[in-house]
């Protein structure tokens, strides 16, 4: 279906129909009545469409209008038009799947057809797209004006739409899960019955910080900043595991920006105080995936004063395996004007080594699970120091709980240790402290 669709010359980014457009009725929906299509052309296209759909897929139609964007602009339209359309196109090309489809409609509309999303997710994700354009565009967007219609069935010649703003599906979406949340926590508490203990929610979002010891230079002037969520009776939540769906990308972004809030909040006043360490803040792959939440991560990072830039370093999260130098050399340049270097976190059996240098990154970083022996964890950080060392890529170990992952670290050459061996988890970063290995084996 959607092959034929693309053979009428409905290809993404490519084909333009330059035909006028009239307006489309702006009415709001009343007694489940939708305004029709008045534009003959648009609605012959969509007409074609339906005749090709199979009703038993999933899929949806919608007509995506610029007009709120248009009348934001007023007099400045003109002039930016050809500007705002390749955004557009570059941002629908950006959102959409391979298999979803999208043609030009005169001025300023877009018909987007999607092969699987139904219409509430489709909807969104054009109500998006003119989001974002309207901050691109003008610094910020208002939801309420920006309106995505649905092509819904075919009566006589006219095709239904039924019109949604942003605002109402936000709006929609928050009830929505506060309901199914009620209805959770409802369900939840009857099959625990009467074990009070067990219904407790985790407790709210902290930040917490613990040491990390420079190898070389035997001092711990490094301070890494993770998230956590106590557990009554459990242990904690730490990181993207505090997250509701932690591979949703605006919970990830969220909680990147709260951290870097909190945590250069709490760095300002120890340097009013004197106090001088590295704070290492934690940035997910996500947050910088996509121009949108790449921007709020930008925002948040240029509020960050000048001379706290230099004492700041990153932890770059999430990376795929074999992602791209260019693409990663994306993620490292944004992040670098902000601080003092970038390192990535990596497999011990990665082979993007090489990538990293390329693409600007100074150390690479392992995580290792809880529990790991030393006997166990040996080849992998052999072979994981050997082949940094070739790349001249500084090393970082987190999890260190014992002496005998220290002495493996130490003969594997890697440069930053943390763990429960160096330092436990503190409220307060402290002040940058020369420390020997004498001082961990007391």
């Amino acid at each position: 279906m959607w092959d034929s669709i693309r053979g009428e010359g409905a290809t993404r980014a490519t084909s333009r129909t330059d035909r006028p457009v009239h307006a489309v009725s702006s009415c709001k929906q009343k007694d489940g009545d939708a305004p029709p299509l008045a534009d003959d052309n648009a609605a012959a296209a969509l007409r074609r469409i339906f005749a090709r759909r199979d009703p038993t897929q999933a899929g949806s139609i919608h007509l995506m209008g610029l007009e709120s964007l248009r009348d934001r602009l007023g007099g400045r339209w003109e002039p930016v038009a050809d500007r705002v359309h390749l955004l557009t196109s570059r941002l629908l090309d950006q959102y959409l799947a391979p298999q979803d489809t999208w043609f030009r409609h005169g001025a300023e509309a877009y018909v987007v057809v999607f092969a699987k999303l139904g219409p509430e997710q489709a909807r969104l994700i054009c109500a998006k797209v003119v989001e974002e354009l309207q901050v691109l565009l003008l610094g910020e967007a208002d939801t309420a004006s920006i309106t995505v219609r649905t092509a819904v069935h075919e009566i006589g010649s006219d095709v239904m739409l039924v019109p949604a703003s942003l605002k109402e599906m936000l709006d929609d979406a928050a009830a929505s899960l506060a309901k199914a949340d009620m209805i959770g926590n409802a369900a939840f508490d009857r099959n625990v019955g009467d074990r009070p203990g067990m219904v407790e929610k985790p407790g709210p979002l902290e930040v917490r910080y613990r040491p990390v010891w420079d190898v070389q230079r035997q001092v711990v002037s490094v301070f890494i900043a993770r998230t956590c969520r106590t557990r009554p009776g459990r242990s904690p939540l730490w990181a993207y595991d505090c997250l509701e769906d932690p591979e949703d990308p605006q919970q990830i972004l969220a909680m990147d920006l709260h951290l870097i809030r909190d945590a250069v909040e709490t760095a300002l006043e120890l340097y009013e105080n004197r106090f001088r360490f590295f704070l290492s803040v934690p940035v997910h792959f996500e947050s910088l995936a996509v121009l949108g939440r790449r921007r709020e991560m930008v925002a948040t990072l240029q509020a960050i004063p000048a001379h706290m830039r230099a004492f700041m370093t990153y932890h770059l999260y999430g990376v795929p395996p074999g992602v791209p130098t260019g693409r990663l050399a994306e993620m490292v340049g944004t992040l670098r004007p902000y601080g003092r270097t970038t390192m990535v976190v990596v497999d011990p059996f990665s082979n993007d080594l090489p990538t990293l240098v390329a693409a600007g990154a100074r150390v690479a970083s392992v995580l290792l699970p809880p529990g790991l022996s030393a006997e166990r964890a040996r080849a992998e950080l052999l072979r994981f120091g050997a082949v940094a060392a070739k790349n001249r890529l500084s090393t970082s170990v987190e999890g260190v709980d014992s002496l005998a992952m220290e002495r493996l670290c130490e003969d594997a050459g890697i440069n930053f240790l943390s763990g429960d061996l160096i330092g436990d988890w503190v409220e307060v970063p402290e002040h940058a402290a020369r420390r020997s290995l004498a001082d961990f084996r007391r």
